[in-house]
């Protein structure tokens, strides 16, 4: 089963964001996600198509388990 921290940054543009980290750390607190979000959002890296991130919005783990057909 894989896992995805999911996190949705609210923009300046007024629309949202959306990053992707594969198997995050089981132990990760919400002190420490919001912690790292902004440290990311104040280095200024984030510049996409949607506005510069400003702030979080969610954040989620998502498993997802793949069945091999073919």
């Amino acid at each position: 089963m894989e896992k995805r921290l999911v996190v949705v940054f609210n923009t300046d543009a007024n629309r949202r964001f959306t990053m992707n980290f594969r198997n995050p750390d089981e132990s990760l607190t919400e002190a420490e996600l919001l912690e790292a979000a902004n440290n990311l959002i104040a280095s200024d890296a984030l510049d996409p198509m949607q506005g510069k991130p400003v702030n979080v919005e969610s954040a989620k783990v998502v498993s997802t388990e793949t069945q091999v057909i073919i």
